[in-house]
């Protein structure tokens, strides 16, 4: 027998919000729900659940003040949650904002008055999650919850997409490197070439779990061995990198890889090098893509995947 999944719904107390926190949970069929308002929450008595929903019938900050509380004692990464709000749209634009900033798995469509049956919108928000066999539970991650977004560098104009957000939740790591395997393990690939050095993080667990060499690309001077280099432009110079020619598989599948695929220089220069070195690329893999810098441009008909893509900043 499937044990019930835990259902927390939250709401500011008032009664428009409680009929529809009423009707989400009677949307929400058999899983076990329990329903909280403020009056009945405080920081030691959060129960562990795998969906939240959370409620709130205005955007006053009086309102706010317990959801708050309950993101900062829960760990959200990568927990399915639905907003809803029966009177205004500020307070789901409030309660979206609150929640993206917790690094929460929010539903696509927060709910709200016009949408007289929740039935459909519950089962979505909960089918976020995925069985993973028994009564254990796989998590589905929001991936950009978890990419910091930094301002103004390397240099002002610039917005960095920061991995290290990732790297710093071990389920958002686990759930990268997961998901690559899933794409790659039936692809025949080799082995995996990455772009020093954020490339080396996501490429060393990956190639250990596939079983397959990893070879390393990097900035020119750091390789000891029989080299050959490569040498792109950037914005305003110029950069080389070179590879261990004995390192590449002659007439293998090397599979290229880094973090970030941006304007594809760097990537379309480490395609060079493999190519001359005999190795076959046939797909460059990036954590995180960002399509609108052209890089399709640079990298032609060389196929492309990513996890996530930012199509504007």
């Amino acid at each position: 027998m499937e044990t019930k999944r835990n259902v927390l719904i939250v709401t500011d107390g008032a009664e428009s919000t409680r009929n529809m926190a009423e009707r989400i949970a009677a949307a929400a069929g058999d899983h076990q729900v329990v329903s909280l308002s403020a009056a009945d929450l405080t920081g030691t008595e959060l129960l562990p659940a795998e969906v939240y929903f959370f409620g709130c019938a205005e955007p006053h900050p009086a309102s706010f003040a317990y959801l708050a509380e309950v993101l900062r004692h829960i760990n959200l990464v990568g927990r399915a949650c639905g907003l809803f709000a029966p009177q205004s749209q500020g307070a789901l634009h409030y309660l979206s904002d609150m929640v993206h900033d917790s690094e929460i798995t929010l539903n696509p469509s927060p709910l709200s008055a016009d949408t007289l049956e929740p039935r459909q919108w519950v089962q979505d928000v909960i089918s976020l999650l995925r069985h993973n066999g028994g009564d254990t539970m796989e998590q589905d991650f929001n991936l950009d919850a978890c990419i910091r977004k930094v301002p103004d560098f390397p240099k002002k104009g610039i917005l960095f997409y920061d991995i290290t957000g990732i790297l710093t939740k071990p389920q958002a790591f686990a759930y990268c490197i997961e998901q690559m395997v899933e794409l790659y393990q039936d692809k025949q690939i080799d082995a995996v070439a990455a772009i020093e050095a954020r490339g080396f993080v996501f490429a060393a667990p990956f190639a250990l779990r596939l079983g397959i060499p990893l070879i390393l690309i990097r900035k020119k001077g750091k390789l000891p061995g029989k080299t050959l280099s490569r040498t792109y432009q950037l914005e305003y110079a110029e950069a080389t990198i070179e590879i261990h020619t004995e390192d590449v598989p002659v007439g293998k599948r090397v599979l290229l890889l880094d973090d970030l695929i941006a304007t594809g220089g760097t990537l379309k220069a480490a395609w060079e090098l493999i190519t001359a070195c005999g190795g076959v690329v046939p797909e460059i893999f990036g954590v995180i893509g960002l399509p609108f810098l052209d890089y399709e441009k640079v990298l032609g008909d060389i196929p492309v995947r990513t996890l996530i893509s930012y199509h504007a900043e």
